[in-house]
């Protein structure tokens, strides 16, 4: 929807066909699925401070490029594509092209929906090709109107479907244009050409780097609750998972989600909860592209038993609290037996 006048027009970049041979090449330099990413954000009315409609373009979720209303300017954002700085001025009218495309759309929101200007509403749109390592091409698009979807892209049948009684009318119109069918063909091929033309000019930003691990602990009443930090790892894929006595899996209650870090590596958390045994051992497992082998880190021994440890210690000092109490009842009933038989004793004598 957003890019589909492209589709008419000589791209500003070279060409770059994943079927020549370099490419392929240089694709299966970078294994794995890779994403070229684009989020569009548009006021209906313009706010001070904040430009009216902006662009931010991502590969594998680092950012690369922008474009907003105010500068009316694509810039790219890592040094190494400046290289393409030539093709800037054909940028900026694409970009200016799309900008008054999107308007457009607004306002048939707007006017379709019978919304007024004086409120300030927010369209936002995410779009993206993702090459597989395979060879495939996924594509998705969705829109969303103040944070709630409107319709997304349909791949099989190739048109945008409405996720709302309120998109309806937006779904059928822009289905009418054509726009899903010009934006399937602009995604899957303009779009997986740009991505093999910037994947090698930001290389030093996606090259493998191997997993940071970090363990610790929380109590709770329930027990004892795990936790395995996995951070500056790159690509995205990794496998994380805590392991009991080096063979039993612990499934956590919580999904753990994947998060992109500023310097474009990523991070994760995996936490179980686990009742502490005598002798039973815990270790957090990573499985990463970056390493030959699983990353295997023990849980330490000394921190795993601490819950028991605090049990046994404070079953000790019941114990002796019992017993300095059972030893002073003792000594003062033997007191007072000694104290009674001296009574008797005198009594005797007397």
């Amino acid at each position: 929807m957003l890019w589909y006048q492209l589709a008419r027009k000589k791209s500003c970049f070279p060409a770059v066909l994943i079927t020549d041979p370099v490419n392929i090449f240089l694709f299966l330099f970078f294994l794995g699925s890779h994403t070229l990413k684009y989020y569009i954000t548009m006021l209906s009315t313009a706010y001070p401070g904040l430009p009216q409609y902006s662009v931010i373009a991502y590969v594998d979720d680092v950012r690369y490029g922008r474009y907003n209303s105010d500068t009316r300017h694509a810039e790219f954002l890592i040094q190494s594509l400046m290289v393409f700085s030539e093709h800037s001025e054909g940028l900026n009218k694409q970009a200016q092209l799309i900008e008054t495309m999107q308007k457009a759309i607004m306002n048939f929101i707007m006017d379709s929906s019978n919304m007024t200007y004086d409120i300030n509403y927010v369209f936002q749109i995410q779009a993206a090709c993702v090459l597989h390592e395979d060879g495939t091409v996924d594509v998705y698009e969705e829109g969303a109107l103040d944070g709630k979807q409107l319709v997304v892209f349909d791949k099989e049948t190739v048109e945008f479907v409405p996720v709302t009684r309120e998109a309806v009318l937006l779904a059928q119109w822009v289905n009418k244009q054509a726009f899903a069918k010009k934006y399937k063909i602009l995604m899957e091929n303009r779009c997986t050409q740009h991505l093999t033309l910037y994947l090698p000019y930001i290389k030093s930003y996606l090259d493998e780097k191997v997993p940071r691990v970090k363990l610790s602990s929380s109590e709770s009443e329930s027990g004892t609750e795990l936790h395995c930090r996995v951070y500056g790892f790159y690509p995205r894929d990794v496998e994380v998972k805590w392991i009991k006595n080096g063979r039993d899996e612990i499934h956590s209650e919580e999904a753990a989600q994947i998060l992109p870090n500023p310097d474009g590596t990523y991070q994760i958390r995996v936490s179980v909860g686990v009742t502490p045994e005598e002798g039973a051992t815990y270790s957090c497992h990573i499985d990463h592209s970056s390493l030959e082998n699983p990353l295997i880190v023990p849980f330490e021994t000394e921190i795993k038993n601490s819950h028991i440890t605090y049990i046994l210690i404070a079953v000790g000092v019941i114990v002796l609290f019992l017993a300095f109490g059972l030893g002073f009842f003792i000594q003062r009933k033997m007191k007072g037996l000694k104290g009674s038989r001296q009574s008797v004793s005198s009594e005797e004598q007397d």
